[in-house]
């Protein structure tokens, strides 16, 4: 299976720089649930919740920079910036998906800092629309985010 976010592209593979697995997803409907006297609740259904998908991706130095690859998909997700996410011949949910979480574990570091291998765990959430705080103002995504122009640079190889 082949899968695809932004100019990223993984597979799952021994052989290739990005191996997918334990990918998940799940969704379900945004509900309230009303009293009522004398009798079970009343179930008010207002929509669809939010379509969530996550999986890992296992990063070795045989194939990439380890490091440099992390850093990437740090940016990425701090960009905050929707983008198709592609698994199989299918683009994931009926829109764009939003990077919300990467996690990193299994790290190996070498004598000399260098990393070998790291497991990412990637999590996404399907972008339906931009929402608003409770004073309307819109939410911020792409660039203009102030933690994205950071860019990690203390951890960029060069």
């Amino acid at each position: 299976m082949i899968g695809s976010f932004g100019t990223k592209t993984f597979e799952v593979s021994d052989k290739k720089i990005y191996t997918f697995s334990d990918v998940s997803f799940s969704e379900s409907l945004s509900f309230e649930t009303q009293e009522r006297s004398g009798d079970k609740p009343a179930i008010y259904v207002k929509g669809l919740g939010e379509l969530t998908q996550s999986f890992n991706v296992r990063l070795d130095a045989r194939w990439v920079d380890v490091k440099q690859e992390i850093v990437w998909w740090i940016v990425k997700m701090r960009t905050a910036v929707p983008e198709f996410l592609t698994i199989g011949e299918h683009t994931w949910g009926t829109g764009k998906a939003l990077l919300t979480s990467v996690s990193v574990s299994d790290l190996v570091e070498a004598g000399d800092g260098t990393y070998l291998a790291a497991t990412l765990a990637l999590s996404f959430v399907e972008y339906a629309a931009a929402g608003a705080d409770e004073d309307g103002n819109p939410a911020v995504t792409g660039p203009g985010i102030k933690a994205a122009q950071i860019q990690l640079a203390e951890l960029m190889v060069k």
